[in-house]
């Protein structure tokens, strides 16, 4: 790739999320069409004029202002019969006020919150969850469809499919925000998608990457918009923000990936070895000289926000980051608060009502001191519905049989857990950690 291309192809990550905004809200959902096409004449006049002559000293202003004249020149050509946004279309007919009303639009507060109209479109309930990562990677986080296809592990055709039928969709969508009344709603909806984008990063299913951390940050990112806007900003978008932010922390400690901040908190990482030859590291493993106390402290900063307003709502996300918190706080593996941590499921489980979250108190019950008690919690959800396939329950069982000292149950829920599923990779890890128990 050519010098040019790259920086055309770093611009594109950078500014079409925030292009596409503004072009959506000027020509709305309905002609999305034209967005693209004005996107699209943008960078490709960049690359020529490049080529031809050099990059501007400012490439990001220069990609806004041709979008912008871009803008302009289709809207004159496609006035007569094109409607336009609802509420401007009258002005953007008009000869006299489209400069200034195109002008006002690309102002960078109004390119701010077009981004968050994005966002709620991007979580409405017509679209498909299956759907809504791909159109949230291409809308707000820049990404291309080949980009997109690499990072889901699917082919660009369905790429290309699932943004054609969520575009479809849309078509008759305002941009508007919600109604104060469907606004919390809302913003669960959103939570609960970029929680699910962090997680695809944080857990990734490629295996190149034991860490996708472009996901990760492009997460924190779409937080850290919604926590901008004092109107929107509510106590679980805070907390969603601190548990990413702790989960985050322990990266190097948990894959042996390097991951630096540039001062322009541009995050990169660097894997060692494959994935495939190198299995999760174990929390009470981890070397906690290696978690990042910059991101613990931010984790810590946004609880303390919601504690400050003694919200009496305290949703998933919130006892989710206090777990998390009680784990980063700690010094050592040894002095973590179990007992305050089996509280916190209990608060999640109230919240939640999910049969995991059982799970996870029962091991938490199994550390803080009372494994036996963990098994029979453990061997009642084992029968559950919800767990009648998984091997998570078997190996979480054969692990309190180790804290038992019981080496022989413990191996047999192992090979039953081995039986169920769980890849070579989780199978390796639960076997080294029950000799590491038992021994």
């Amino acid at each position: 790739m050519t010098d040019i291309n790259q920086k055309i192809s770093e611009l594109y990550r950078a500014d079409s999320a925030r292009i596409i905004a503004v072009l959506t809200r000027i020509f709305g959902l309905h002609n999305y069409a034209l967005v693209e096409d004005v996107l699209q004449e943008a960078f490709g006049k960049a690359l020529i004029n490049w080529k031809s002559h050099s990059v501007p000293d400012n490439p990001s202003s220069w990609i806004l202002k041709t979008a912008k004249n871009a803008a302009i020149d289709t809207i004159r050509a496609q006035k007569t019969r094109t409607k336009f946004s609802p509420d401007i279309t009258q002005l953007l007919e008009s000869e006299w006020s489209l400069s200034s009303i195109i002008e006002h639009e690309f102002s960078e507060q109004n390119i701010k919150d077009d981004e968050l109209r994005m966002l709620f479109v991007c979580c409405r309930e017509e679209i498909s969850p299956e759907n809504r990562i791909p159109f949230i990677l291409q809308t707000l986080c820049g990404f291309s469809i080949n980009a997109i296809s690499r990072a889901l592990i699917i082919p660009e055709s369905t790429v290309k499919k699932r943004l054609l039928r969520t575009k479809e969709k849309l078509k008759h969508c305002s941009l508007q925000l919600p109604e104060r009344t469907q606004r919390l709603k809302a913003l669960n909806s959103i939570h609960t998608v970029i929680y699910l984008l962090f997680n695809e990063g944080f857990y990734s299913s490629r295996k190149d990457k034991a860490v996708n951390l472009e996901f990760c940050m492009e997460a924190i990112r779409l937080v850290e918009l919604l926590v901008s806007n004092e109107k929107l900003v509510i106590p679980d978008s805070l907390a969603l923000l601190a548990l990413m932010n702790f989960n985050l922390s322990r990266t190097n400690a948990r894959f042996k990936v390097t991951v630096s901040n540039t001062p322009g908190e541009t995050t990169t990482a660097k894997i060692q070895t494959s994935p495939e030859n190198l299995p999760p590291i174990p929390i009470d493993q981890q070397d906690r000289t290696l978690w990042d106390t910059k991101k613990i402290n931010k984790g810590n900063h946004f609880l303390s926000l919601i504690e400050r307003t003694k919200s009496i709502h305290k949703g998933r996300f919130f006892w989710e980051a206090k777990i998390a918190q009680t784990h980063c706080n700690a010094s050592c593996f040894e002095t973590t608060d179990w007992n305050t941590i089996v509280g916190y499921y209990d608060q999640l489980f109230k919240v939640t009502g999910s049969p995991m979250v059982s799970l996870n108190r029962a091991i938490a019950v199994a550390y803080s001191g009372d494994p036996k008690t963990a098994v029979n919690e453990l061997l009642k959800l084992e029968i559950l519905p919800t767990f009648k396939s998984s091997h998570i329950p078997s190996a979480a069982i054969a692990h309190s049989y180790a804290m038992l000292g019981d080496r022989k149950r413990a191996f047999e829920f192992e090979n039953r857990s081995k039986a169920l599923g769980g890849t070579p990779m989780e199978q390796q890890n639960l076997r080294e950690q029950l000799e590491r128990i038992l021994k």
